[in-house]
């Protein structure tokens, strides 16, 4: 686990090696134990290492060993430059230092952020090929796979990835990023320089770039809590490569081009249920949620857990536990560690974890958070994240991070996607009732009606959802959004002029789900839902230099597999994850198996607003003068604080509010040259 960097001059070579430099120490705390560059130019390529390169690395006698001091390539010019920091991982020697090259001539180079999980069969599928290999790393596998097979060699590969690669041969960069989302890759072009980085502060560094306010991206911020939902960021200018897309700069000709390189494929049939199918399908299921934990336990440094009681996390440790009793898996030898937060509220899981916890027998770590210390934290998790925060909720997640470091811990494996591809949240329910209803499975359908007696919520959520329906239906789009403004009292703190110019972003709440379970869950999986989730587990983890892994969200056989499967096997007789409970029956504690409360990183985040609102407010008042786009209106705010802090009621107000304090801060963090 990495961070990458890197920047093309267009039309000309200029001194680079300071500003990658400059981008490379941005992303420190993605890898502090190694640190290497290579430069290119016409004539010459230079291998060079910085402050953070150990002397193993310098002393090595590998093609990639950098020799030279980047410090002193300060009035060369190049045209091209890599810039890597290292989280040892996979092979911590010498072997493993980026960038790293191959090919007969070195004529290959990568910058690399990511695990293959698969790399010991890949390499031994290429050696049967003809590729010899120099080292233990999985990175040596990931680029003889492009040597054999160019750009086809993504379909070979199970697990997380962002990388670029530079082939001499074709003069061309490839670009790539796994086919969920797990790992970043931020892009810049403008006709100065092509410039890429696994966080968006990276790019910052680069001079040709003017960090402009991305309002675009900003205001459904602010009206919905949307992050980056297109390719544009946050930040004018700089685009996310989205999930399962590669991208080919041709240096020649300056042709930059995209492509989408996979394609989630679903089954949307839904026959009737047969037990004796579903049998099958569960032993299939529980040996590919053992295999995909299985893979992701390969390291060469300990591995650690989050849990946080609920029904994925669960699984992740306690399937763990049952392995490492099989068999001795060295990184479990001192035993599993699992981190937990609580926060002494309604919301509070922690007596969930703590019995999954007894039950395997492991080393419970819980951590308490409250709302003391959420705005001593808050400026630094917004700069590690690089936007502002849409809940408090990712600070809970952040102090579980932060004490799994304190504990030594840099693998942590989490259950993030588990609701995503075994459908696992209410609204499932109404897209599965529509579906039985539009397939004329009455049977059925009366039957998951009837269910909803064990599960009132998913009941309440449905019928709301055929009143919205026939809202969206019959009212005329105009008349959808003035609703939608006056309905919402939060859009009264908006600036009524913005509302106006930013019309077009305003959604009327009432989408009818009628696309089949499957069509559900890959919008989930493959758009912006489960993309941002993994946006904010991977900055979490890696400001504290931690790989986070996360096998429900990655795993090529899994997925595929679960999304063949008809959508009565994920919901059946008012259970959710119907197929993930019965596979885990005798691994997983019965009262964890039978839960329907999860709440996730759930904290009680009004309540510790109204409870820090001079916190608050003394944030807003600092910083309320760097919104020179006025996009709330600030005396409203000002002169209706008490009323909005004073009642617990006013929830949509006070979100509204931190969102965008948070997006004061990071205005402060990021644009405020003052």
């Amino acid at each position: 686990m990495c961070g990458i960097s890197g920047l093309l001059v267009i039309d000309s070579s200029e001194v680079i090696a300071p500003i990658v430099h400059r981008m490379n120490d941005r992303i420190k705390h993605r890898g502090p134990d190694d640190e290497g560059y290579v430069f290119f130019s016409d004539q010459k390529k230079e291998v060079a290492f910085g402050h953070d390169t150990p002397l193993v690395s310098r002393e090595s006698t590998r093609n990639y060993a950098p020799k030279t001091d980047a410090d002193q390539l300060v009035n060369t010019p190049f045209k091209l430059g890599f810039g890597h920091r290292r989280l040892s991982i996979i092979d911590l020697s010498d072997g493993g230092h980026q960038p790293m090259c191959a090919g007969i001539n070195d004529e290959v180079w990568i910058t690399c952020n990511g695990e293959i999980y698969n790399y010991l069969e890949l390499r031994e599928e290429l050696q049967t090929l003809g590729y010899q290999f120099y080292s233990n790393s999985d990175i040596e596998v990931l680029l003889n796979a492009y040597l054999c097979w160019g750009e086809d060699c993504l379909a070979h590969f199970n697990g997380m990835w962002a990388f670029v690669i530079y082939d001499q041969r074709k003069n061309l960069l490839f670009g790539a990023r796994d086919r969920f989302g797990v790992k970043p890759l931020y892009y810049m072009l403008n006709k100065y320089h092509f410039a890429f980085a696994s966080e968006h502060k990276s790019i910052l560094e680069v001079p040709s770039y003017l960090p402009e306010v991305n309002i675009n991206a900003v205001f459904p911020h602010l009206l919905y809590g949307n992050v980056e939902m297109e390719p544009e960021s946050f930040f004018k200018g700089i685009f996310e490569l989205m999930p399962s897309h590669s991208f080919t700069y041709d240096i020649s000709s300056n042709d930059f081009v995209i492509n989408r390189y996979y394609t989630l494929p679903i089954s949307n049939e839904n026959p009737p249920f047969n037990q004796a199918d579903f049998d099958k399908a569960k032993l299939k299921t529980y040996s590919l949620i053992e295999n995909a934990i299985k893979l992701r336990l390969r390291s060469d440094v300990p591995v650690g857990f989050c849990l946080s009681g609920g029904l994925d996390s669960s699984t992740i440790v306690s399937i763990s536990n049952h392995l490492n009793q099989q068999q001795e898996i060295p990184q479990l030898a001192d035993g599993i560690k699992a981190f937990t937060a609580s926060n002494n509220s309604v919301y509070d899981e922690s007596k969930w974890a703590k019995i999954v916890a007894d039950h395997a027998n492991v080393e419970w770590i819980n951590t308490v958070v409250n709302a003391d210390t959420l705005f001593q934290e808050l400026e630094n998790i917004i700069y590690h994240q690089d936007i502002p925060l849409f809940s408090t909720s990712t600070y809970a997640q952040n102090r579980v991070m932060r004490s799994a470091r304190e504990h030594n811990i840099s693998i942590l494996l989490d259950g993030q996607g588990g609701d995503e591809i075994f459908a696992g949240y209410p609204p499932f329910y109404t897209g599965f009732l529509n579906q039985l209803l539009c397939n004329f499975q009455l049977s059925d359908y009366v039957k998951e009606l009837k269910s909803f007696k064990n599960s009132p919520t998913s009941g309440s959520i449905y019928l709301l959802s055929l009143v919205k329906m026939a809202a969206d239906k019959l009212l005329p789009n105009m008349i959808k959004q003035k609703l939608s403004v006056t309905l919402k009292p939060e859009f009264k703190l908006l600036n009524v002029s913005k509302i106006k110019e930013y019309r077009h972003q305003i959604q009327f709440s009432g989408e009818f789900r009628n696309k089949g379970v499957n069509k559900m869950l890959k919008e989930y999986c493959t758009a912006t839902y489960l993309k941002n989730l993994l946006r904010w587990e991977d900055r979490c983890s890696m400001q504290f230099s931690i790989e986070s892994r996360t096998p429900f969200s990655d795993d090529k056989e899994l997925i595929e597999y679960l999304f063949s499967l008809p959508a009565n096997y994920k919901i059946h007789h008012g259970w959710s994850k119907y197929i993930m409970r019965q596979a885990i029956e005798d691994v997983v504690p019965e009262v964890i198996r039978n839960r329907k409360d999860k709440k996730g990183f759930s904290i009680p985040q009004n309540a510790w607003l109204m409870e820090k609102q001079l916190d608050l407010k003394t944030i807003f008042l600092k910083y309320k003068h760097l919104d020179k786009e006025e996009l709330v209106n600030i005396q409203s705010i000002e002169n209706s604080w008490d009323d909005i802090f004073g009642d617990a009621k006013k929830i949509k107000q006070q979100d509204l509010v931190f969102r965008y304090t948070c997006y004061l801060i990071w205005l402060n963090l990021f644009f405020n040259k003052g």
